[in-house]
């Protein structure tokens, strides 16, 4: 039976959600495989036309759940970050890591996303999704500013974004395949090997401030 129509600011969002859920649960059900909006719609209790009130397309759905879980992904790794005083290049890695082994939906959804899922909604909910995902790397900046003093919050976000990439290409080269279980050890292995040097070159970067010139070496222009 269908559903009553959500009035409130919270059932609307409840009913997002519900829709999301059941498409992540598809979605892993199917190994991967993207199901129809009328089986999102089956599974969320709801008709099929109730799914179009909230997402232009089953795209926009999966979009959105992988914003998600790269919201999660950040969290988890500031989560792990601030348990520790001090946090070396191997525990970094590892952290950046444990998400994409813990919850192999966000790799799946990642490797899909360029070719499937971007290029089929529309550019105002494109570009929502690209504002909102650069926000929250920007939010967890602070919590790497102390590793290095010396390196900028653009420069942490850089990192932090090409992070993102590299995982997704250890993730796509060590399981190339539509299941979603990817070989762990494969994974870490590559990954780790892509990510070291650029994060080694970070925490190591030091700045070299210019000494100031005497009074006599201004005059002789040296």
């Amino acid at each position: 039976m269908e559903m009553k129509k959500a009035k409130s600011q919270q059932q609307k969002l409840d009913r997002t959600n519900s829709i999301i859920d059941a498409a992540e649960q598809l979605f892993k059900t199917n190994k991967g495989e993207l199901p129809s909006a009328s089986q999102i719609a089956t599974a969320a209790g709801i008709a099929k036309g109730t799914v179009y009130i909230y997402f232009t397309s089953k795209e926009a759905i999966f979009l959105t759940l992988l914003e998600r879980h790269i919201q999660k992904w950040l969290q988890d790794i500031a989560r792990k970050m601030q348990q520790f005083e001090e946090n070396n290049l191997d525990d970094i890695c590892q952290f950046l890591l444990e998400y994409w082994q813990q919850e192999p939906t966000l790799g799946q959804l990642y490797r899909i996303s360029d070719a499937m899922l971007e290029p089929k909604v529309d550019d105002k909910f494109h570009f929502g999704f690209q504002t909102r995902k650069v926000n929250e790397f920007k939010r967890l900046v602070p919590t790497f500013k102390e590793l290095n003093p010396d390196v900028t919050a653009k420069e942490w976000n850089a990192l932090l974004q090409r992070s993102l990439a590299l995982i997704a290409t250890a993730w796509v080269l060590s399981k190339p395949h539509s299941d979603l279980g990817a070989d762990k050890h494969d994974f870490t292995k590559l990954a780790t090997s892509l990510l070291t040097p650029f994060w080694d070159a970070t925490l190591s970067k030091v700045v070299t401030l210019e000494k100031p010139k005497s009074g006599w070496r201004k005059l002789l222009g040296n």
